[in-house]
């Protein structure tokens, strides 16, 4: 009985953050996986790293760090009278996407 249960716990909160995605309108989706990737690639700087992988980072914080900083402003704007996902925007604008250059 327990193991039923928790599959059905299991089973809801999935289908619950799949509709969440789903209910994310597409250019927000795009923004999230842009912040989400700048902020990977701006934690990897580390002093230690061979000049190469420097570069490798380098390139993609410019990837996805300023895409999304142009995003955020426009995003902001835009949906500026949807608490909702004005919310979301603002919980994936991470220190990284705003500190860009």
């Amino acid at each position: 009985m327990r193991r039923k249960i928790a599959v059905g716990v299991v089973c809801f909160a999935m289908a619950t953050a799949g509709f969440a995605k789903d209910t994310t309108p597409k250019d927000v989706q795009v923004f999230i996986d842009n912040a989400d990737a700048c902020e990977h690639f701006a934690g990897e700087f580390d002093g230690g790293l061979t000049r190469q992988r420097q570069k490798e980072i380098e390139r993609g914080v410019i990837r996805y760090c300023q895409p999304a900083q142009k995003q955020l402003k426009r995003l902001t704007a835009k949906y500026k009278n949807d608490p909702n996902v004005t919310e979301i925007i603002r919980s994936h604008a991470n220190d990284s996407v705003i500190s860009f250059r």
